[in-house]
């Protein structure tokens, strides 16, 4: 039967299906797909949308397919145009049609997705370094922390200055033995 209704000629029909939902959220022709694909145009999709246009890229089974169902018939019974041949096509399959006309567009789309990515992992990046940036400037400028620092060299060096005969002060302490001091406790046991 003819019907109105594109039917799938060439790929798996659930393939097809779950391709045309996700194609259509696009909103654009297959042809200015392919030509944002081709131009590795940004501003044409997300990096989302971009996602789901590579996953509905022609896999190499379906380009031949594809290419042998739109080729000309030959012979005395072929009758239609491969305008007509490409309108009966389902949306999925046209627009594997439309990507078959780009070079390297499996390539370029996963470039085009990388670009997209990318401003995202740099913004991010840039957000992170900025609090690291941040947290340095406090702790430099932190007057309580210079308390601290100077609080826990004091008791440092009455510890090791309390036995009979040793004079000298000690000349700093390590970084490792501050983080012991949240193991150390009150008399109580439970102060730390």
């Amino acid at each position: 039967g003819g019907g109105g209704r594109n039917v799938v000629q060439v790929i798996d029909p659930k393939r097809a299906n779950n391709g045309g939902i996700i194609l259509a959220r696009l909103r654009m022709s297959y042809d200015d797909m392919a030509a944002a694909v081709d131009a590795m145009d940004e501003s044409a999709m997300s990096a989302n949308q971009a996602r789901g246009v590579i996953e509905y890229m022609p896999t190499l089974e379906e380009r031949r397919s594809l290419r042998e169902y739109m080729k000309p018939p030959g012979g005395k019974g072929g009758t239609t145009t491969s305008v007509e041949r490409f309108e009966r096509l389902c949306e999925c399959e046209k627009f594997m049609v439309a990507m078959m006309t780009v070079k390297q567009s499996k390539r370029k789309i996963r470039a085009l997705l990388f670009k997209l990515q990318f401003r995202g992992c740099i913004h991010d990046l840039a957000h992170d370094i900025f609090s690291i940036d941040k947290a340095c400037d406090e702790l430099i400028s932190s007057v309580r922390l210079r308390k601290l620092f100077g609080i826990v060299l004091n008791i440092g060096n009455r510890l090791n200055t309390a036995g009979p005969g040793q004079k000298k002060k000690s000349g700093g302490f390590t970084i490792k033995s501050l983080l012991k001091l949240d193991q150390a406790r009150a008399f109580d046991n439970k102060t730390t």
